[in-house]
């Protein structure tokens, strides 16, 4: 697997940040052959928790029908998924698939 075509947005930020944070872990990943699998498995569950967050975002606060109000809703939306999902699934220490 290549780091650029499998990792996908989470997985590279969470390469990132084991690599700044935990290179002893990211090399001993390496040396076992699974750290661009882990990279893949952490993109995929932030992705899946990503659509979850969304889906119950939506349901908690309906968006609106204005235009306007609706770029502010999802830019609302985007910020706070993003940041859930960056602290509860990308940057943490995650060793396995």
């Amino acid at each position: 697997m290549g780091r650029h075509k499998t990792a996908g947005y989470y997985g590279l930020a969470w390469m990132d940040f084991m690599e700044e944070n935990h290179p002893d872990l990211v090399a001993e990943m390496k040396k076992n052959g699974t750290y661009d699998e882990v990279a893949w498995s952490v993109s995929c569950r932030a992705v899946e928790y990503c659509d979850l967050l969304k889906k119950q975002y939506a349901k908690q606060n309906p968006p609106p029908k204005d235009p306007d109000e609706y770029r502010s809703w999802k830019f609302t939306r985007d910020f706070y998924i993003d940041s859930a999902v960056m602290r509860e699934r990308v940057l943490v220490a995650v060793t396995r698939v």
